[in-house]
């Protein structure tokens, strides 16, 4: 009896290392976060969008408050939401839409300042109907990040958009009180004084915009259409090129 005590006792602790060694290896084969961010990503971009929901649930697992992961699934029930609208699924397609609002809204409430989540949120609620749940994330994000010029422009995009332009002007001459040097405001702004058709003022603003940056989206090309197609002096007495025809080639003989 004693001999078999001995027995079991020598087996069991000759099977502790071993068991420690699986265990080890069981959680160095754990999958790093890192790793999986970038999978998922890569999925997402790669179209492979069941599989990048795969691994991004693998993420949300770990950590369900993860902006990215988040935001990338929210992406991803967007694209899948587009795909159900053209294929005139509408039904469906709001529901994709309702989902990715839930994770833009997580990215945001765990990043405030993540600016790509807010957008897809607002665009997100614009493609549902929901223009004033839209307008309240812009409200908020500037609330919440009240030192920062971005967020500012973006609530002026939407109060434009709604024609409300009175508050679209605050909100952009608001973002260049924080930032005097930003060539997105005064494009925008510039932007809106065309919709309106204050052609002096909108030149003002995008020439100002072009001279801060010259790269600016669209800024050349409002400018010369302001000027009838012919090239524009800025302020410093640099010509803004109109923008030309593309070239059209001959068919060979």
């Amino acid at each position: 009896m004693i001999h078999k005590m001995l027995m079991v006792r020598r087996s069991a602790m000759l099977a502790l290392p071993v068991c420690g060694l699986m265990l080890s290896a069981s959680v160095g084969c754990a999958p790093d976060k890192k790793d999986l961010q970038a999978r998922a990503v890569d999925e997402y971009r790669s179209q492979r969008h069941i599989e990048s929901m795969a691994t991004l649930r693998q993420i949300l697992e770990m950590d369900r408050a993860d902006a990215e992961a988040n935001y990338y699934m929210g992406l991803n029930y967007q694209t899948m939401a587009a795909r159900k609208f053209r294929q005139s699924d509408v039904t469906s397609a709001c529901r994709e839409l309702d989902t990715a609002v839930l994770y833009f809204k997580q990215a945001i409430k765990s990043w405030p300042n993540y600016m790509a989540a807010i957008n897809s949120a607002n665009e997100a609620y614009e493609a549902r109907g929901r223009y004033e749940q839209a307008l309240a994330v812009a409200r908020n994000a500037t609330d919440v990040n009240r030192g920062i010029a971005e967020h500012f422009i973006v609530l002026g995009n939407e109060y434009r958009e709604r024609g409300d332009y009175d508050n679209a002007i605050r909100s952009y001459k608001t973002a260049l009180s924080i930032e005097p040097n930003s060539a997105v405001a005064y494009a925008e702004m510039g932007t809106l004084y065309m919709r309106i058709g204050d052609r002096a003022l909108a030149s003002d603003c995008l020439r100002k915009s072009y001279e801060l940056n010259p790269r600016q989206t669209g800024v050349a090309d409002q400018l010369a259409r302001l000027n009838g197609g012919s090239d524009v002096q800025t302020a410093s007495g640099e010509a803004v090129a109109a923008p030309q025809p593309p070239t059209v080639e001959s068919p060979a003989q």
